[in-house]
């Protein structure tokens, strides 16, 4: 009698402890294929932003001058300094990679330099609303990835399922008997706790609204001016850049 009543125990703790592990583990998948799905995500943006540094670069090797630049960021409200790398701006090859797929607009070489710069800046202004729905998307869904992290670490607290386990433990081990202690199961614990996923935040250029062109052309166009003013010569070497 004593045996029957054993193996029924034990079939029926097996059965807890096997339906405890699948949910644990399909609930775990779940979380797992997201997360990898939201890396790639992360992965492919890189080469949103790439393009929008690219414009920004633009404008900065058109400027070329940090008060220039500092006029640009009143006139517009967007930071450049943050993106200003000298060697980058002054580099040859750099130049060309930025430029060489741009065409050429006007008649003399200050009619193509300020065309080539208003050209930029609408590009940029065309770009980021979409940038940054995208990037704010990406913010949402990295919270609520981590928020189910968070629900799914407090609904399978392994040190109480192991407790759990232990306790349906009879004198007779069984196939899926756990007898982890100590440091073995805190270590295992750490194992299979998830990392909260990273923020886009602080990882890709965060811009906000540009004004548009006509709303700001005149101050702009100034600037330009006086870009070109300054530096006729790179300007002019610049523009041979270009497609024609």
């Amino acid at each position: 009698m004593s045996n029957g009543f054993e193996d029924l125990a034990e079939s029926l703790s097996l059965e807890v402890k096997r339906e405890i592990a699948e949910r644990y583990f399909t609930h775990r998948k779940v979380i797992e294929e997201e997360i990898e799905e939201y890396q790639q995500t992360l992965k492919n943006f890189e080469r949103e932003e790439e393009k929008i540094l690219r414009e920004l670069l633009r404008l900065m090797v058109l400027l070329k001058d940090p008060d220039l630049l500092e006029r640009f960021e009143e006139i517009t409200g967007l930071h450049l300094k943050p993106y200003y790398d000298e060697y980058i701006l002054s580099s040859p090859t750099i130049r060309k990679r930025l430029f060489r797929k741009l065409r050429s607009r006007g008649f003399t070489s200050k009619g193509k330099f300020l065309r080539l710069f208003e050209d930029t800046y609408k590009r940029l202004w065309e770009k980021l609303p979409l940038y940054q729905r995208k990037l704010s998307f990406l913010e949402h869904w990295a919270r609520r990835i981590n928020e189910d992290i968070e629900e799914f670490h407090r609904e399978y607290d392994l040190g109480s399922i192991f407790a759990f386990f232990s306790s349906l433990e009879s004198g007779t081990p069984s196939e899926m008997a756990v007898s982890i202690e100590g440091g073995s199961r805190e270590g295992l614990e750490e194992q299979l706790r998830f990392a909260r996923v990273p923020s886009p935040q602080g990882r890709f250029v965060d811009l906000k609204g540009l004004p548009r062109w006509k709303e700001v052309s005149g101050k702009l166009l100034a600037l330009a001016k006086e870009a070109y003013r300054r530096h006729t010569g790179e300007a002019k070497q610049l523009l041979e850049i270009l497609a024609t």
